[in-house]
């Protein structure tokens, strides 16, 4: 589906990028011009919108959410419809998820972090179990780590398919997904308990998740109804093999919560972090982590630097680029309009025009998409307003929005106080920051520039 980024629904919430997508919503970064400050706003796929079982089903978790105040809940704000786009207000995380630290540490994490991140998941747990709310989709994907100082804060989020107390069956990821959910037998607090359990596996595992759907017995024509048959059929393969320090406590304590009746689990979401901190004690000493704890992961993701979308949206505009650059006559035309943009007298142009030593903004999308602005020495002031030396017209840009500084030392670029902020590799800037070659500026929702040198 076409990207919502640069738009501003309501009139309020602006749209700067787009940071994730599932099967029923895409979920972006921003700025909500009244609170003056960041959120994230899911959108329910416009091709879904007119679809009432997944219009109700997002309604759903926008009406469950609005009965969850919980500080490890991340908040509800409000739901929406601006014409034909659906979409739900929520608080904004600048970090992670457990998944992604999972995938990137390359190790297991220590029990202290698992402790931390157990207790807080478990407590958000038990006030909706206590509110009669079941999440129904339990993984590392929808446990959100937010980095506060020398510690860490982890919120419970995606509570799209979760269910109400008085409707029987839900929906789920296949591979945490409980054997009554494939059944459509009765949700309760012991559906997540599952869902926990196969959890905290893969956390123990470094990664490794018990069902796959690739055992040589499983049956079924397709990867979920391989999973189902290993839930509801197969044993976990052992713990203690891929991990050597898990003790058999441990181990015990992730097959009572994978129990496949659900009468044999822990009743509650208590019981099982009760039954996990116990038989923290039994388990070998960990080595010190080296350079990756969880902290520093998690920072890491708060300031990575360009999104999947920008990705997306660079071979585009790559491919567009070498349409408008076919022929070299085309490309020197470009290049004569390049320079009439800047303003005569404007700035200094003084060095040598040395192959390799030019310097260039080459404008990825927005006003001068796919050409290169040429950077002279001094300073090349951006903005909307009549004294800049790069003018453009988008709304969200500033009157004198940012400048780039190139001197014998290197370029830079400064914001001047925009509204909107200066971009640089998906981070605002505060101030100055030097430019690298393959740095990607944003000026407002719609300019994007790389930083290049020919």
């Amino acid at each position: 589906m076409e990207s919502l980024s640069g738009r501003t629904l309501q009139g309020r919430y602006f749209l700067r990028e787009l940071v994730g997508s599932g099967g029923m919503a895409d979920v972006y970064l921003a700025w909500d011009q009244l609170r003056n400050a960041k959120m994230a706003v899911k959108v329910l796929r416009r091709d879904l919108s007119s679809n009432t079982l997944f219009f109700d089903r997002f309604a759903n978790e926008a009406k469950i959410l609005r009965k969850l105040e919980h500080p490890n809940i991340v908040r509800l704000f409000e739901f929406e419809r601006d014409n034909e786009v659906a979409f739900i207000v929520m608080q904004w995380v600048d970090g992670s998820n457990l998944r992604q630290i999972i995938n990137k540490s390359h190790r297991i994490l220590s029990l202290e972090d698992c402790s931390q991140i157990l207790g807080s998941v478990c407590s958000a747990l038990h006030y909706a179990h206590e509110n009669r709310i079941y999440h129904c989709d339990i993984k590392p994907a929808n446990i959100m780590l937010d980095i506060k100082g020398n510690t860490f804060d982890t919120l419970l989020t995606d509570f799209g398919v979760a269910q109400l107390a008085d409707n029987l069956v839900g929906g789920g990821t296949p591979t945490y997904m409980a054997p009554e959910q494939f059944t459509e037998g009765n949700i309760d607090a012991r559906t997540d308990v599952y869902a926990l359990g196969v959890s905290l596996y893969e956390i123990l595992s470094g990664g490794i998740t018990p069902y796959k759907g690739l055992s040589p017995r499983s049956e079924g024509g397709t990867t979920k109804e391989r999973i189902a048959w290993e839930h509801l059929n197969s044993v976990p393969p052992s713990l203690m093999q891929i991990n050597p320090n898990c003790s058999p406590t441990m181990e015990r304590v992730v097959l009572t919560a994978m129990q496949k009746n659900p009468q044999k689990r822990f009743s509650s979401v208590m019981d099982f972090l009760n039954a996990f901190e116990q038989a923290r004690s039994t388990m070998a000493s960990e080595p010190a982590p080296v350079n990756n704890d969880i902290r520093s992961l998690i920072t890491q993701f708060s300031q990575q630097t360009i999104s999947a979308t920008t990705t997306i949206l660079d071979k585009i505009f790559r491919n567009e680029a070498v349409e408008q650059n076919s022929s070299p006559v085309e490309h020197n035309a470009s290049r004569r309009a390049d320079d009439s943009i800047y303003r005569k007298g404007s700035h200094t142009t003084s060095g040598m025009n040395v192959l390799g030593r030019n310097h260039y903004l080459y404008s990825r999308s927005g006003l001068f998409a796919g050409r290169r602005l040429p950077i002279g020495m001094g300073e090349t002031a951006i903005g909307r307003g009549t004294q800049v030396q790069i003018k453009l017209t988008e709304a969200t840009v500033s009157r004198r929005h940012a400048t780039i500084i190139r001197t014998m030392r290197g370029v830079y670029i400064r914001d001047d106080g925009s509204t909107m902020g200066t971009f640089v590799n998906g981070m605002r800037i505060s101030g100055t920051a030097q430019l690298k070659v393959g740095d990607i500026i944003q000026i407002g929702s719609q300019q994007i520039f790389e930083y290049t040198k020919g």
